[in-house]
Protein backbone atom coordinates (compact mmCIF):
# COMPACT_ATOMS: atom_id res chain seq x y z
CA UNK A 1 0.00 0.00 0.00
CA UNK A 2 1.48 3.36 -0.92
CA UNK A 3 0.23 7.02 -1.02
CA UNK A 4 -3.43 7.54 -0.90
CA UNK A 5 -5.66 9.79 -2.33
CA UNK A 6 -8.73 10.34 -0.26
CA UNK A 7 -11.56 11.86 -2.04
CA UNK A 8 -14.45 13.38 -0.29
CA UNK A 9 -17.67 14.42 -1.03
CA UNK A 10 -18.86 18.01 0.65
CA UNK A 11 -22.04 18.55 1.45
CA UNK A 12 -23.45 16.14 3.98
CA UNK A 13 -19.99 14.66 4.03
CA UNK A 14 -16.67 16.41 4.83
CA UNK A 15 -18.64 19.72 6.11
CA UNK A 16 -20.99 20.01 8.37
CA UNK A 17 -24.88 21.15 7.76
CA UNK A 18 -23.87 24.79 7.76
CA UNK A 19 -21.12 24.32 5.26
CA UNK A 20 -18.48 24.68 8.10
CA UNK A 21 -15.83 22.21 8.92
CA UNK A 22 -14.57 20.88 12.71
CA UNK A 23 -11.14 22.05 13.83
CA UNK A 24 -10.69 17.88 14.40
CA UNK A 25 -11.43 17.41 10.38
CA UNK A 26 -8.93 20.13 9.69
CA UNK A 27 -5.95 19.18 11.68
CA UNK A 28 -6.30 15.79 10.37
CA UNK A 29 -6.54 16.65 6.56
CA UNK A 30 -2.90 18.76 7.31
CA UNK A 31 -1.74 15.81 9.23
CA UNK A 32 -2.63 13.45 6.31
CA UNK A 33 -0.63 15.72 3.67
CA UNK A 34 1.61 16.14 5.70
CA UNK A 35 2.32 12.10 5.52
CA UNK A 36 2.20 12.54 1.78
CA UNK A 37 -1.26 11.59 0.98
CA UNK A 38 -3.39 13.40 -1.77
CA UNK A 39 -6.99 15.07 -0.64
CA UNK A 40 -9.50 15.72 -2.72
CA UNK A 41 -13.31 17.22 -2.83
CA UNK A 42 -15.38 15.52 -5.05
CA UNK A 43 -18.54 17.21 -5.26
CA UNK A 44 -21.65 18.53 -7.83
CA UNK A 45 -20.97 21.82 -6.51
CA UNK A 46 -19.79 23.91 -9.47
CA UNK A 47 -16.87 26.51 -8.74
CA UNK A 48 -19.73 29.51 -7.58
CA UNK A 49 -21.27 26.87 -5.04
CA UNK A 50 -17.72 26.84 -3.55
CA UNK A 51 -18.38 30.04 -2.21
CA UNK A 52 -20.26 29.31 0.68
CA UNK A 53 -17.07 27.58 2.18
CA UNK A 54 -14.42 29.68 4.42
CA UNK A 55 -11.49 29.98 2.15
CA UNK A 56 -9.26 27.77 4.76
CA UNK A 57 -11.63 25.04 4.15
CA UNK A 58 -12.21 25.46 0.40
CA UNK A 59 -8.38 25.74 -0.33
CA UNK A 60 -7.68 23.22 2.72
CA UNK A 61 -7.40 20.18 0.08
CA UNK A 62 -4.93 19.53 -2.81
CA UNK A 63 -7.49 19.16 -5.64
CA UNK A 64 -11.67 20.13 -6.28
CA UNK A 65 -13.12 17.49 -7.90
CA UNK A 66 -16.09 19.22 -9.31
CA UNK A 67 -19.46 19.36 -11.31
CA UNK A 68 -20.24 15.69 -10.60
CA UNK A 69 -16.30 14.74 -11.75
CA UNK A 70 -16.16 17.00 -15.18
CA UNK A 71 -13.78 19.35 -13.90
CA UNK A 72 -10.46 19.13 -11.93
CA UNK A 73 -8.67 21.81 -10.31
CA UNK A 74 -5.44 22.39 -8.31
CA UNK A 75 -5.94 24.08 -5.44
CA UNK A 76 -1.88 25.08 -5.17
CA UNK A 77 -2.35 27.29 -8.22
CA UNK A 78 -5.99 26.82 -8.79
CA UNK A 79 -4.73 25.22 -12.26
CA UNK A 80 -7.75 23.81 -14.11
CA UNK A 81 -6.01 20.14 -15.39
CA UNK A 82 -9.59 18.78 -17.00
CA UNK A 83 -12.49 20.28 -18.00
CA UNK A 84 -15.72 18.07 -19.81
CA UNK A 85 -18.05 20.33 -21.14
CA UNK A 86 -21.34 20.05 -22.89
CA UNK A 87 -20.99 20.28 -26.72
CA UNK A 88 -22.35 23.78 -27.95
CA UNK A 89 -25.21 22.16 -30.25
CA UNK A 90 -26.71 20.63 -27.23
CA UNK A 91 -26.50 23.20 -24.98
CA UNK A 92 -28.68 25.25 -27.73
CA UNK A 93 -31.17 22.46 -28.11
CA UNK A 94 -31.39 22.24 -24.28
CA UNK A 95 -31.78 26.33 -23.57
CA UNK A 96 -34.15 26.67 -26.77
CA UNK A 97 -36.86 24.03 -25.35
CA UNK A 98 -36.29 26.26 -21.70
CA UNK A 99 -36.89 28.97 -23.01
CA UNK A 100 -40.36 27.78 -25.34
CA UNK A 101 -41.61 26.35 -22.23
CA UNK A 102 -41.03 28.70 -19.85
CA UNK A 103 -38.64 26.85 -17.72
CA UNK A 104 -36.01 27.56 -15.39
CA UNK A 105 -32.63 26.35 -16.44
CA UNK A 106 -29.27 27.38 -14.55
CA UNK A 107 -26.23 27.48 -16.31
CA UNK A 108 -23.08 27.23 -13.81
CA UNK A 109 -19.84 27.30 -16.39
CA UNK A 110 -16.76 28.58 -13.70
CA UNK A 111 -17.87 31.38 -11.90
CA UNK A 112 -20.43 32.44 -14.50
CA UNK A 113 -24.20 31.70 -12.85
CA UNK A 114 -26.83 32.86 -15.06
CA UNK A 115 -30.82 31.53 -14.88
CA UNK A 116 -33.45 31.54 -17.61
CA UNK A 117 -35.69 32.47 -14.76
CA UNK A 118 -35.69 33.47 -10.82
CA UNK A 119 -37.47 31.93 -8.60
CA UNK A 120 -38.04 32.28 -4.45
CA UNK A 121 -35.93 29.30 -3.84
CA UNK A 122 -33.06 30.11 -6.21
CA UNK A 123 -32.79 33.87 -4.29
CA UNK A 124 -32.73 32.26 -1.45
CA UNK A 125 -29.29 30.10 -2.21
CA UNK A 126 -27.89 32.97 -4.33
CA UNK A 127 -27.90 34.78 -0.50
CA UNK A 128 -26.34 32.05 0.88
CA UNK A 129 -23.42 32.14 -2.02
CA UNK A 130 -23.12 36.05 -1.83
CA UNK A 131 -23.81 36.28 -5.69
CA UNK A 132 -27.00 36.84 -7.50
CA UNK A 133 -27.58 34.66 -11.02
CA UNK A 134 -27.67 36.99 -13.90
CA UNK A 135 -31.56 36.62 -15.14
CA UNK A 136 -31.32 36.08 -18.83
CA UNK A 137 -34.26 36.31 -21.54
CA UNK A 138 -32.48 35.22 -24.99
CA UNK A 139 -30.26 32.28 -26.17
CA UNK A 140 -27.72 35.35 -27.31
CA UNK A 141 -27.00 36.05 -23.55
CA UNK A 142 -26.55 32.48 -22.53
CA UNK A 143 -23.28 32.13 -23.82
CA UNK A 144 -22.96 28.47 -25.42
CA UNK A 145 -21.21 28.79 -28.00
CA UNK A 146 -17.94 27.25 -27.10
CA UNK A 147 -19.57 25.09 -24.51
CA UNK A 148 -20.56 25.12 -21.06
CA UNK A 149 -19.89 23.07 -17.99
CA UNK A 150 -22.81 22.10 -16.89
CA UNK A 151 -26.64 23.50 -16.06
CA UNK A 152 -28.83 22.44 -13.26
CA UNK A 153 -32.67 22.28 -12.46
CA UNK A 154 -34.78 22.61 -9.29
CA UNK A 155 -37.92 24.13 -9.75
CA UNK A 156 -38.79 22.61 -12.78
CA UNK A 157 -36.47 19.50 -12.60
CA UNK A 158 -39.01 17.10 -13.75
CA UNK A 159 -39.44 18.35 -17.11
CA UNK A 160 -36.26 19.23 -17.99
CA UNK A 161 -35.50 15.44 -16.91
CA UNK A 162 -37.84 14.39 -18.99
CA UNK A 163 -36.51 16.43 -22.07
CA UNK A 164 -33.53 15.04 -21.86
CA UNK A 165 -34.48 11.33 -21.74
CA UNK A 166 -36.63 11.34 -24.61
CA UNK A 167 -33.82 13.95 -26.86
CA UNK A 168 -30.72 14.42 -25.12
CA UNK A 169 -28.31 11.59 -25.31
CA UNK A 170 -25.42 13.30 -25.15
CA UNK A 171 -26.27 14.52 -21.52
CA UNK A 172 -27.79 13.28 -18.20
CA UNK A 173 -28.42 14.13 -14.86
CA UNK A 174 -28.13 13.11 -11.25
CA UNK A 175 -29.80 13.60 -8.60
CA UNK A 176 -27.54 15.64 -6.00
CA UNK A 177 -29.97 16.64 -3.50
CA UNK A 178 -33.55 16.58 -2.90
CA UNK A 179 -35.21 18.56 -5.40
CA UNK A 180 -32.15 19.39 -7.70
CA UNK A 181 -30.73 17.67 -10.60
CA UNK A 182 -26.99 18.02 -11.88
CA UNK A 183 -26.46 18.07 -15.74
CA UNK A 184 -23.60 16.49 -17.32
CA UNK A 185 -21.90 15.70 -20.49
CA UNK A 186 -22.24 12.18 -20.63
CA UNK A 187 -19.96 10.05 -19.29
CA UNK A 188 -18.81 12.62 -17.00
CA UNK A 189 -18.92 10.90 -12.80
CA UNK A 190 -17.41 11.11 -9.92
CA UNK A 191 -15.45 7.75 -10.21
CA UNK A 192 -14.29 9.15 -13.67
CA UNK A 193 -12.82 12.49 -12.20
CA UNK A 194 -11.37 10.52 -9.38
CA UNK A 195 -9.93 7.71 -11.80
CA UNK A 196 -8.34 10.47 -14.19
CA UNK A 197 -6.87 12.36 -11.23
CA UNK A 198 -5.61 9.26 -9.57
CA UNK A 199 -3.94 7.88 -12.73
CA UNK A 200 -2.04 11.80 -13.45
CA UNK A 201 -0.85 11.01 -9.96
CA UNK A 202 0.16 7.74 -10.53
CA UNK A 203 -2.16 6.09 -7.26
CA UNK A 204 -2.94 2.71 -7.55
CA UNK A 205 -6.61 1.64 -7.73
CA UNK A 206 -6.45 0.13 -4.01
CA UNK A 207 -4.73 3.33 -2.29
CA UNK A 208 -8.17 5.34 -3.60
CA UNK A 209 -10.49 5.93 -0.83
CA UNK A 210 -13.67 7.58 -1.11
CA UNK A 211 -15.99 8.82 1.30
CA UNK A 212 -19.68 10.31 0.72
CA UNK A 213 -23.38 10.11 2.08
CA UNK A 214 -25.56 10.01 -1.02
CA UNK A 215 -27.10 8.42 -3.76
CA UNK A 216 -24.89 10.41 -6.42
CA UNK A 217 -22.05 8.96 -4.40
CA UNK A 218 -22.72 5.39 -4.78
CA UNK A 219 -20.75 4.84 -8.04
CA UNK A 220 -17.42 5.79 -6.56
CA UNK A 221 -17.84 4.05 -3.22
CA UNK A 222 -18.61 1.29 -5.57
CA UNK A 223 -15.17 1.43 -7.71
CA UNK A 224 -12.79 2.76 -5.33
CA UNK A 225 -10.23 0.41 -3.43
CA UNK A 226 -12.41 1.33 -0.21
CA UNK A 227 -15.35 3.14 -0.21
CA UNK A 228 -16.92 4.82 2.86
CA UNK A 229 -19.94 6.02 4.56
CA UNK A 230 -20.12 8.52 6.92
CA UNK A 231 -22.82 7.54 9.72
CA UNK A 232 -25.49 9.92 8.45
CA UNK A 233 -25.67 8.56 4.73
CA UNK A 234 -29.02 6.92 3.14
CA UNK A 235 -29.34 3.62 4.03
CA UNK A 236 -28.72 2.51 -0.01
CA UNK A 237 -25.24 4.71 0.33
CA UNK A 238 -24.02 2.56 4.13
CA UNK A 239 -25.36 -0.51 2.11
CA UNK A 240 -22.74 -0.53 -0.61
CA UNK A 241 -20.02 0.83 1.36
CA UNK A 242 -17.13 -1.00 2.45
CA UNK A 243 -16.81 1.02 6.05
CA UNK A 244 -19.28 3.06 7.62
CA UNK A 245 -18.17 5.57 10.03
CA UNK A 246 -19.29 5.90 13.64
CA UNK A 247 -19.42 9.85 13.52
CA UNK A 248 -21.42 11.74 10.77
CA UNK A 249 -20.49 14.94 9.01
CA UNK A 250 -21.75 17.37 11.59
CA UNK A 251 -18.92 15.29 14.66
CA UNK A 252 -15.96 15.03 12.70
CA UNK A 253 -16.21 11.72 10.35
CA UNK A 254 -13.35 13.25 8.55
CA UNK A 255 -11.11 13.05 11.53
CA UNK A 256 -11.80 9.79 11.85
CA UNK A 257 -11.48 8.07 8.66
CA UNK A 258 -8.17 9.85 8.20
CA UNK A 259 -7.30 8.26 11.81
CA UNK A 260 -8.05 5.26 10.64
CA UNK A 261 -6.08 5.41 6.96
CA UNK A 262 -3.23 6.43 8.85
CA UNK A 263 -3.23 3.40 10.85
CA UNK A 264 -4.01 1.39 8.00
CA UNK A 265 -7.34 0.34 8.81
CA UNK A 266 -8.61 0.56 5.85
CA UNK A 267 -5.90 -1.39 4.09
CA UNK A 268 -7.47 -3.56 1.90
CA UNK A 269 -8.44 -4.79 -1.90
CA UNK A 270 -11.59 -5.54 -3.09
Amino acid sequence: MGRKLLAMDIDGTAVRDDYSMGNASKKAIEEAKRAGHVIAYVSGRRDIDMLTLKDDERWIVDYHILNTGGKILRCCDREVLYNKLIPPAVCRRLLAYCFEKNLQLQICDGMIWKVTKMTEQTMEYAREVGVIPEVISSMEEAGWENGIEGFMATSDLQRVAEYIDQYLPEIYYVNSEPGCVDIMASGVSKWRGIKILAESLNIAHEDILTVGNYYNDIDMLQHAGVGIAVANSLPEVKDVADFVTEYDNNHDAVAEIISKMLHHEYDMTK
